[in-house]
């Protein structure tokens, strides 16, 4: 193929530029045509490079571009002078090396006079890929959004408060009904509100209800979705400590699984935290889950 950017067109584009030079020492015309020849070169390559001249690297570039254009010129023209010893001088009109490396500057700018926009193209699109590359994955586009509060949540969460609290005690399986159905009816959307309902102190304490914020954190869809924003650990910090035992080892478990997925070590639960829980709650297993943070110190063995 045939084309000013094909392998041929490319050799009679350097052939075209360099021949001026070129001929000009085998005719032995002196150093006056350089700065000529120089000139056309730097047409050329500044056409298909188009430097920024509104910026210091534009004109640094513009600068560097005309030294290398220059001395390109310098070295075809002392081959030529070089050819002309070893094999004499050729008779040539001043303007014949000057027509081929104006004909030859003149086809390449015409040729390549997209080549900075192309380049400025692939640049912005690399960046673009390291960009994403580079992302954290709660800034990726292609997580789960999630889900805008709807007041179908609040009445949702309403029913299932109610449904918890009409059974005293705690029913995991009780509890996974409810939240399973609440999943249903309002999505990951019913995560704040259940948030907000959870958690309390003294006798406003519900375990039902905290053990439900919990198993509903776990579910898959709702899990991937406080990953995805950064708020997996904020179920289980709120109740890491919480009266109830089950509910304690509840929360545990769910650490546990936000290690397994790899969350950042900035959402795990502070060493210093699960150390105070540990020797709030001997035995109930917080230095296993310390030793198995990133970020943990060393465990020491419970009895």
């Amino acid at each position: 193929m045939f084309g000013p950017r094909s392998r041929t067109g490319l050799a009679l584009l350097g052939a075209a530029l360099f021949g001026g030079p070129i001929l000009a020492g085998l005719a032995q015309h002196d150093w006056s045509v350089l700065p000529v020849l120089a000139a056309l070169f730097l047409l050329y390559i500044a056409a298909a490079r188009r430097p920024d001249l509104a910026t210091g690297a534009g004109r640094a570039s513009l600068a560097m571009m005309a030294f290398v254009q220059s001395a390109n010129v310098v070295i075809g023209w002392a081959i030529g002078l070089l050819l002309a010893d070893i094999l004499g001088p050729v008779a040539l009109p001043l303007w014949a090396p000057l027509a081929i490396t104006a004909l030859g500057a003149g086809v390449g700018a015409w040729a390549f006079r997209d080549a900075a926009e192309m380049d400025v193209m692939l640049d912005s699109a690399l960046a673009r890929i390291a960009e994403m590359e580079t992302m954290t994955p709660p800034s990726r586009s292609f997580d789960v959004p999630w889900p805008s509060p709807v007041p179908e949540a609040d009445d949702a969460l309403r029913r299932a408060l109610r449904a918890l609290r009409a059974r005293p005690g705690i029913d995991v399986a009780h509890v996974d009904r409810i939240v399973h159905r609440l999943h249903a009816e309002a999505g990951a959307a019913g995560f704040d509100p259940l948030y907000d309902a959870a958690g309390l102190d003294g006798s406003l304490n519900e375990p039902a209800v905290d053990l439900a914020l919990l198993r509903f954190s776990a579910l898959p869809q709702v899990f991937d979705q406080l990953i995805s924003r950064g708020e997996a650990g904020l179920a289980p910090m709120l109740l890491l400590n919480a009266p109830n035992p089950l509910v304690r080892a509840e929360a545990r478990a769910l650490v546990s699984g936000m290690i397994d997925a790899a969350v950042p070590v900035t959402e795990l639960p502070d060493p210093a935290l699960l150390r105070e829980l540990a020797g709030a709650f001997p035995g109930e297993g917080y230095n296993r889950l310390l030793a198995r943070c990133a970020h943990g110190g060393p465990a020491r063995i419970e009895a």
